[in-house]
């Protein structure tokens, strides 16, 4: 059985900036009723199952993308409250101050992604009234700005321990690894940065293996930590064993896309090689052998995985493909590379994923491809949609299972 938390979120008018009128808990606190058993390439759905707030949860159920919305009720001390019942895990947050709602547009296709799940399960937008639906981070728990280009969307709320959802901070401070941010000039001459993660008790006398890591569609280097909690999660399997130590590259390619979903590989791997890699292999002992390298990535930066796997396999020998493919009638698909005989790709989705399609991006198409030439390739699913439940689950296999096994 679960055990579930009493987490309570406290807003101090004070710190609002306006006179306050009401205030919203807005965040990712829905659930779904799992179908992964039985799970195959033949199935799977694109969030078409109800989402359940979390007055409704029940064993079994596992967390899914989605915005909830729930009112904070004034106390005596004049502090807005509301308390939940949560599952061990990982949540992003803000509160939304004089909120005003109203239902969705069906004549509006945006309205559908602009909707929010309220307690009774009704489903409310923002209106766009001025001077209303002021969003804001919490106060108390303000996320730190990592770096020049990257930003996050909301605080972070840790419920649980290590134990049950390794996504929580390692118990013991001394085990747990740094991430630091390092400027660079990228191959249009433009100021950037790369974060970049360093084990407990980092040594520069040691030869550690690399591991880049790509953000999604939009994204930048900082989302893979202060939102995919990945620190955390190489902290727990580091310490129980589980994988070897290594440090890791976020890198921001978003500045190579020419539109939300359409990136440049080109310059995108250029501006790795090129840029990014000697800068790494001056500060920090990375080995430089293949097989000790490693390259992954959500979404659109799966695609990217792919395109490295396809066309820079010389440079990696492991590679992680979260929630996107390169199948067949791709342009960007070739399995000719020799060296793909000897590589190492984990490929998949969450069930309820928007890349689990059969498409020239679907997941299942590139599995098959893939699968048909005879290459080693290690499908995964995890519980969850196209979210950062779905990634971090596929990154903790693909660094417990799959690296430099």
């Amino acid at each position: 059985m679960a055990k579930l938390y009493d987490v309570t979120f406290s807003f101090d008018p004070a710190q609002a900036g306006v006179d306050v009128e009401n205030v919203f808990l807005q965040g990712e606190f829905l659930f779904y009723k799992t179908n992964l058993t039985g799970h195959t390439d033949e199935t799977g759905m694109v969030e078409n199952d109800p989402k359940y707030p979390p007055a409704q949860y029940e064993e079994g159920m596992a967390s899914i993308g989605g915005q909830y919305l729930e009112e904070l009720k004034k106390n005596e001390d004049g502090l807005y409250e509301l308390t939940l019942k949560l599952p061990a895990g990982s949540y992003i947050y803000n509160f939304a101050v004089n909120a005003e709602l109203a239902d969705p547009d069906p004549n509006d296709p945006m309205s559908a992604f602009r909707s929010m799940t309220l307690a009774d399960g009704s489903r409310k937008v923002f209106t766009k009234a001025e001077g209303k639906n002021i969003v804001m981070k919490d106060p108390a728990n303000l996320p730190q700005i990592p770096s020049v280009s990257g930003s996050i969307p909301g605080s972070v709320c840790f419920v649980g321990t290590p134990q049950e959802c390794r996504r929580i901070p390692i118990e013991d401070p001394k085990k747990r690894g740094t991430t630091t941010y390092l400027s660079y000039t990228d191959i249009d001459g433009k100021a950037q940065s790369v974060c970049v993660y360093l084990p407990a008790g980092f040594d520069k006398t040691k030869t550690y293996p690399l591991i880049l890591v790509s953000h999604g569609g939009g994204g930048n280097e900082a989302e893979w930590t202060t939102q995919g909690n990945i620190d955390n999660v190489m902290d727990n399997l580091i310490a129980e064993g589980k994988t070897k130590e290594a440090i890791m590259v976020m890198m921001n390619n978003t500045i190579f896309s020419r539109g939300f979903a359409n990136w440049d590989y080109e310059a995108i791997y250029r501006n790795i090689e090129e840029c990014i890699l000697p800068l790494i292999e001056k500060v920090f002992p990375v080995s430089k052998k293949r097989e000790e390298r490693a390259f992954c990535g959500l979404s659109m930066g799966s695609m990217t995985t792919l395109y490295m796997y396809y066309h820079r396999t010389p440079m990696y020998k492991y590679y992680g493909a979260f929630s996107g493919g390169v199948a067949p009638g791709n342009p960007n698909f070739s399995l000719d590379a020799p060296e793909l005989k000897d590589s190492v790709l984990m490929i998949g989705s969450g069930e309820e994923d928007m890349a689990y399609n059969e498409r020239d991006i679907g997941v299942p198409p590139t599995i098959r491809a893939i699968q048909a030439k005879g290459l080693t390739c290690y499908p995964y699913f995890v519980t969850g949609s196209h979210d950062w439940f779905c990634w971090p689950a596929m990154f903790e296999h693909f660094a417990d299972s799959i690296l430099w096994k």
